[in-house]
């Protein structure tokens, strides 16, 4: 396991994009920084962090990924995530389709994959992971938590890296296995709940995802699948 520590980048993704561009990295090379001056969260917004105190650090997928399809490396990524928290950490949490996950209803992490394709195949995968980890207070953010909010307890950042790291590891040796899991911890899977699309409130009734990860609800008794860009969590 190759994991590389800086003290300052831009990205962490796009330190490990660079890097792998210029020369042959092992699969699962990590790289986490201890400040990101700019970090990046889903559809270009800023990742924002308490210098030292989370742990923001990103992956190199390579092994079979021409395997997998973007979706597939999600719902890895984000059962691993979940069940890494349940089983080392005691910490239960749920995925927020898309890229959240949540602790007690509020973020606790966030994912950003970044995908990289020869021809029609999936060729690396770069997978962004912010996690709040010793930061205790989140300005203009009420719905941000830590872990040692949650806990009261302080923690190593390499130590969570390297436990988390190995969960992963182990996950994608059978990747068709571990999505099977991806609903049984969907936020609200099989609740209903209220939603914004096109400046409309609405209800639905969260029922899974496609094959392609689009979110499907049932709403007025008919099934309807949204992309993540046609969507707004009212929680």
């Amino acid at each position: 396991m190759n994991i590389v520590k800086l003290h300052a980048t831009t990205s962490t993704n796009d330190e490990l994009k660079s890097r792998f561009r210029e020369s042959v990295l092992p699969h699962l090379t990590a790289i986490y920084s201890l400040k990101q001056t700019r970090g990046k969260g889903q559809q270009g917004a800023q990742w924002v962090t308490e210098d030292g105190k989370n742990l923001t650090f990103s992956v190199l997928i390579t092994e079979g990924v021409s395997d997998l399809t973007p979706f597939l490396i999600n719902q890895v990524v984000s059962v691993s995530i979940v069940e890494w928290l349940k089983n080392d950490l005691q910490i239960q949490s749920k995925i927020k389709w898309p890229n959240d996950i949540l602790s007690v209803n509020h973020k606790l992490a966030g994912i950003l994959i970044e995908n990289s394709y020869s021809g029609n195949f999936l060729s690396s995968s770069v997978v962004g992971i912010g996690l709040n980890v010793n930061q205790v207070e989140f300005e203009g953010l009420p719905k941000a938590i830590s872990l040692k909010n949650i806990t009261g307890k302080e923690f190593e950042l390499e130590v969570l890296l390297i436990s988390f790291l190995n969960v992963l590891k182990n996950n994608l040796r059978d990747p068709l296995k571990v999505a099977q899991d991806y609903n049984k911890y969907l936020f609200k899977y099989r609740q209903v709940i209220s939603f914004e699309s096109s400046n409309a409130v609405f209800n639905g009734r969260v029922e899974g995802t496609d094959k392609d990860g689009k979110l499907i609800l049932r709403v007025d008794n008919e099934l309807k699948i949204y992309d993540l860009k046609e969507l707004k969590w009212m929680y």
